[in-house]
């Protein structure tokens, strides 16, 4: 028998091919249709080691969906302790080996997508019972997470306080109580702040001054006959409703909701600010406060005169 050599057979296979008509182009996988039991064992216990997790905190893969168009699939763990539940999303590869916090889609056009994104987060910090000021329609809206014990935040506080009084018509300022474990009296202070919450805003801004102008004379051991009498002296405050809230602990859920907010979106110092959803940092002047609100302004005119455009089209 003849042989022929592997190379003219090779040439001759592809000139039959050619000639067919047949394409010689690698079919894509399928995707595969989900993570196995075991894949999702291993998943859970990287993430546990690799965000170092407490082993008394229960993790669980709590979704588990293909992301559309890709064989990626993005994967929410949910971590539930005796306090609180977060959430934490990843995207995996399609055999479950990489792990990455973000996937960036380069058929979007990224400013677009990082509104669409900020506005998902402001949402998400305005709703439910929260203390507020400023029209709620404002172009501006500035969240902050707040700890009365935080000397960063007193003087954030008197920063924002500057900036309002002369450039804030336009602006809303949401307050969301995160008073750090650190801090002994800091805990009691946002608790009866919540009190005069659940009374109005103005009396929840009259404590609020007012706590953090006498940071200084309150400890651990006069806490809470200190804050009782500067709530009795906020414009406001109605005393006898504002003692009988502290004696039945009437606003611990509140002060606990926002401390889980805080913790859903991995806040974990004070004071963490947010203009308009997206997170700003560096806020140690009042010029620097006002710039920043300046350049929310522009973005929120400019988003605000796109979508009249695409509408009116």
């Amino acid at each position: 028998m003849t042989s022929i050599p592997l190379r003219s057979y090779l040439i001759g296979l592809c000139g039959l091919l050619l000639g067919s008509g047949l394409r010689l182009e690698a079919q894509a996988p399928a995707c595969p249709q989900a993570f196995t039991e075991k894949q999702k064992r291993t998943l859970t216990e990287y993430v546990h080691k690799k965000y170092k997790i407490p082993d008394k905190i229960a993790l669980s893969l709590k979704k588990n969906t293909t992301v559309r168009g890709t064989c990626f699939r993005e994967i929410t763990f949910e971590g539930k302790s005796a306090f609180k539940t977060w959430e934490l999303t990843l995207y995996a590869s399609p055999d479950a080996r990489f792990l990455s916090s973000d996937l960036l889609d380069t058929t979007l056009d990224p400013i677009l997508e990082q509104r669409a994104k900020d506005e998902a987060l402001l949402k998400g910090m305005v709703q439910g019972p929260i203390a507020t000021r400023g029209p709620a329609n404002a172009p501006v809206t500035i969240v902050e997470f707040s700890d009365f014990q935080c000397p960063f935040c007193r003087k954030f506080a008197s920063i924002l306080d500057e900036v309002l009084s002369s450039d804030g018509k336009d602006v809303r300022v949401v307050f969301h109580h995160m008073p750090l474990g650190m801090h002994p009296w800091a805990r009691i202070a946002a608790e009866a702040a919540g009190c005069t919450q659940l009374q109005s805003s103005e009396a929840f801004w009259s404590l609020h001054d007012r706590i953090f102008e006498n940071q200084a004379a309150i400890t651990a051991e006069n806490a809470k006959k200190k804050l009782g009498e500067l709530a009795r002296s906020s414009k406001g405050v109605g005393a006898g409703a504002f003692q009988k809230c502290v004696d039945a602990g009437m606003s611990v859920g509140l002060v606990l909701k926002d401390m889980d907010l805080a913790g859903s979106f991995q806040i974990n110092g004070t004071p963490t600010v947010f203009i308009n959803g997206h997170r700003v940092g560096g806020v140690e002047s009042a010029a620097k406060l006002r710039e920043m609100i300046a350049e929310a302004r522009k973005e929120a005119a400019t988003h605000t005169a796109s979508a009249t455009t695409s509408g009116t089209r």
